[in-house]
């Protein structure tokens, strides 16, 4: 369940509770046409340094924090362990938990960050303020990334211990943190164009993430 992205905010007469319009009502929200310029006219994107930036460094990040991973688990843990579609499916729970504590960290730590500068300057604080987190992220998905590969690599064969799992989860949660920043970094810059800075980010990390497993 999310709000519709057609959803207009300006411009136009609104009936009732935003939250009900926004998710429930199943109807044509945006009387203009579609046109096929809609369906490429995120990619100019591209020519924007602040929009740019953060979704190739982020596609990077996605596609060794996430993709990566994805790709290994059942390539290495069952060439190496021996496991079975089960025991291979569980492996995955560490990328899970770990994501989600990453958002949890990403998106509160975010505008706690935020807040607490504006109310510091007494100013609503420049986008760029918001980069410093994205550190953090970095790190822990480099750090994430050593520990999954290099404890496979130390393991027994045949013998499955938690540790690259653990390794897998730190990487999860790096990833989660520097999704959260550099997407709300970007929308920051042009907030009336949030859906297709969405969908230009999305464009690019996909096509990066499928590129990515081949080398």
């Amino acid at each position: 369940m999310g709000p519709e992205t057609r959803y207009l905010r300006r411009g136009v007469d609104h009936y009732g509770l935003e939250p009900k319009q926004e998710y429930f009502t199943f109807r044509r929200i945006d009387p203009t046409p579609l046109t096929a310029w809609e369906f490429v006219q995120p990619l100019q994107y591209a020519k924007y340094a602040c929009v740019v930036i953060p979704t190739v460094a982020y596609s990077m990040i996605y596609l060794f924090g996430a993709v990566l991973i994805s790709v290994e688990v059942p390539q290495l843990f069952g060439e190496k362990f021996h496991f079975n579609v089960q025991q291979l499916g569980l492996q995955f729970l560490g990328i899970i938990i770990g994501s989600v504590i990453g958002e949890q960290i990403g998106g509160a730590l975010s505008d706690f960050w935020m807040n607490r500068r504006a109310r510091k300057i007494s100013a609503r604080p420049n986008p760029e303020f918001r980069l410093w987190l994205s550190y953090i992220g970095y790190l822990l998905t480099i750090a994430g990334l050593v520990v999954f590969l290099v404890r496979i690599h130390q393991a027994p064969e045949g013998h499955w211990n938690v540790t690259p799992i653990v390794g897998a989860a730190i990487a999860g949660a790096g990833n989660q943190i520097v999704t959260t920043v550099l997407i709300t970094y970007a929308v920051d810059c042009y907030h009336e164009e949030a859906a297709s800075i969405g969908v230009f980010i999305t464009f690019v990390r996909q096509i990066w993430g499928f590129i990515g497993p081949f080398w």
